[in-house]
């Protein structure tokens, strides 16, 4: 199934199994941070980032250890699950969901019955007041770099068009032909890498970690990027330690047992 039906609100109202088995796919321990996203944390690390915006929903930047405070996950999160009757509102966590689909249950509302979906943009939804933040980000940065996105989707199309005039962009993406769509930013129309006037844009065409490495080398990074991951790696083998990343950690060795008569 196409990501535009997946993430499709009326195809998740009749075939709501479909996102359920994606989710399961995007399960913690099913995939792992890459070095891009450990670039990301080094540069939190050092003090010199000031947001991560990402449309990702596969928590991998939080898994690396991004900071809430210096993560956006405009496009919302498979983490978390709320009831669809807005006057009910209530919310749950992936343990929770885990707990359901572990039982063949459908992931129904416990308080008022009515279903659950994923606090994900949906297609065709309205966009999150987090792009309000957007623009604020935007005028306050002074390097953009755009990792891995070949589409770049409204609204994020607007935020590298909101960057001060002399802030430098650099753009890192496999592939530079970006199929026509209304909703969709020409990367050649809103930015300027090889014309004779072209002065702060950077094109490069490859792998998100062929690029990092490269740009780490120059910085005399690559040593510091390597050992994060490497120690990092073995750390999350824990599930306890990937759960608390994650928000979702619960500290069963508290609970008070009840008493035997």
């Amino acid at each position: 199934m196409e990501a535009k039906n997946l993430l499709n609100r009326q195809e998740f109202n009749i075939y709501p199994y479909a996102i359920m088995r994606f989710c399961q796919a995007l399960w913690p321990g099913n995939h792992r941070p890459t070095l891009a996203h450990y670039f990301i944390k080094t540069l939190q690390e050092k003090g010199l980032l000031l947001r991560n915006w990402t449309e990702n929903l596969d928590n991998l930047e939080r898994l690396a250890g991004i900071r809430s405070d210096k993560l956006v996950e405009a496009n919302g999160s498979f983490l978390r699950w709320k009831c669809s009757l807005n006057k009910c509102g209530e919310t749950y966590d992936l343990l929770w969901l885990k707990e359901r689909m572990e039982s063949y249950q459908f992931p129904n509302c416990s308080k008022c019955f009515s279903k659950c979906a994923p606090d994900i943009t949906f297609y065709e939804d309205e966009i999150r007041p987090v792009f309000h933040q957007a623009s604020v980000d935007a005028a306050n940065c002074d390097l953009l770099i755009v990792l891995g996105s070949e589409l770049l989707e409204t609204p994020f199309c607007d935020i590298p068009l909101q960057v001060p005039w002399d802030v430098p962009r650099l753009v890192v993406t496999l592939n530079d032909e970006i199929e026509k769509d209304e909703d969709i930013m020409d990367i050649h129309e809103n930015f300027d890498f090889d014309s004779d006037e072209a002065y702060r844009d950077v094109f490069w065409q490859g792998s998100t970690d062929l690029a990092v490495l490269s740009l780490c080398s120059y910085l005399d990074w690559d040593k510091d990027v390597r050992l994060m991951m490497e120690s990092d790696t073995a750390v999350l083998k824990g599930r306890k330690e990937m759960q608390q990343r994650l928000g979702v950690y619960k500290d069963h060795s508290k609970e008070v047992l009840p008493k035997l008569r």
